[in-house]
C-alpha cells in the first residue's frame, strides 16, 4: 500500500454510539477500544455520543467491542423536529425518558413493586427466617441491581476500570449478606435514579444542540465578486 493509502486507512473516523448513560462510560469505552489492535488513538465524547478513532482498526472490531461493554453504534436517524424535542421536557419528557430504557424501565416497576410491598407485607410472619418484605426487598435488589452488577462486570472484563457500577453492586451484595435488605433496595434504586437524572440531563443537553441544528436553512444564496466587477447570486 503506498504512502498515501495508508494515511488515507488511517486517517481520524467518527462514530456515533448509542447506550451511554454516564461520563464514566466514555472513559470505559475509550480505555477498552485503546486496547484493539491497530488502534492508533481514540477519544469518545459522552456529551455528543461520537468516538473519534484512527488507526487501521476495522469497524466491525470495534462493533464487536462495544456490544461485548454493552453498547452500540448508532445508525445515522433524522434530526427530530422541534415538536418532539419539546415533548422531552418537564416531568412527562422524564418519565418517557425513563420508560424507553430497559434499565431505567426495569427500576422504575421494581420501585413500584416495593411501594406496594410497604403498605401490604408488613406484620406478615417469616418465612425460612426471613419476614416477606426482606424477601421483597432482597429480590428487587437483584432484578433491578443484575442491569448494574452486569455493566461493572464488563468494564472490569473489556477496559479493566473498576468502575462505580462495579463497586455499587458490591455494595449492595454485602448489605444483603448482613441482612440489611432495605438499606440495599434504597441504595441500588437511588443510584439508578441518580444515572437517569445525569443520562437525562445530558439527553436534554443534546436536544437542544439538534434544536439549533434544525434552524440552519438548507438553501443559501452566496454573492461572489466577479472580474466585471458585479456582485452574482448563487444558490446553494
Amino acid at each position: 500500500m503506498s504512502e498515501s493509502g495508508k494515511q488515507q486507512a488511517n486517517a481520524p473516523r467518527q462514530l456515533k454510539i448509542a447506550g451511554m448513560d454516564c461520563g464514566s462510560c466514555a472513559l470505559t469505552i475509550e480505555n477498552s477500544i485503546r486496547q484493539l489492535p491497530g488502534v492508533e488513538d481514540v477519544r469518545v465524547s459522552f456529551t455528543t455520543e461520537t468516538m473519534e478513532v484512527s488507526g487501521s482498526v476495522a469497524v466491525a472490531d470495534i462493533e464487536r467491542r462495544l456490544k461485548e461493554l454493552g453498547y452500540r453504534l448508532a445508525s445515522d436517524e433524522p434530526a427530530p423536529d422541534a415538536s418532539e424535542l419539546i415533548e422531552h421536557r418537564g416531568l412527562r419528557g422524564f418519565l418517557r425518558f425513563l420508560w424507553e430504557q430497559p434499565p431505567l424501565r426495569r427500576a422504575l416497576l421494581v420501585a413500584a413493586v416495593v411501594l406496594a410491598g410497604l403498605l401490604v407485607l408488613p406484620g406478615l410472619p417469616p418465612v425460612a427466617g426471613l419476614t416477606p418484605l426482606d424477601w421483597l426487598f432482597a429480590a428487587a435488589v437483584v432484578v433491578a441491581g443484575a442491569p448494574v452488577f452486569a455493566k461493572g462486570l464488563r468494564a472490569l472484563l473489556y477496559a479493566r476500570r473498576i468502575t462505580i457500577d462495579l463497586l455499587m453492586a458490591v455494595a449492595c451484595a454485602g448489605a444483603l449478606v448482613i441482612g440489611a435488605t432495605g438499606e440495599a433496595v434504597t441504595v441500588i434504586l437511588l443510584f439508578m435514579l441518580g444515572e437517569a437524572l445525569e443520562a437525562y440531563s445530558a439527553e436534554r443537553a443534546r436536544d437542544s444542540l439538534r434544536s439549533l441544528l434544525a434552524l440552519q436553512p438548507q438553501e443559501a444564496t452566496v454573492l461572489r465578486a466577479h472580474t466585471d466587477g458585479h456582485d452574482h447570486a448563487h444558490e446553494h
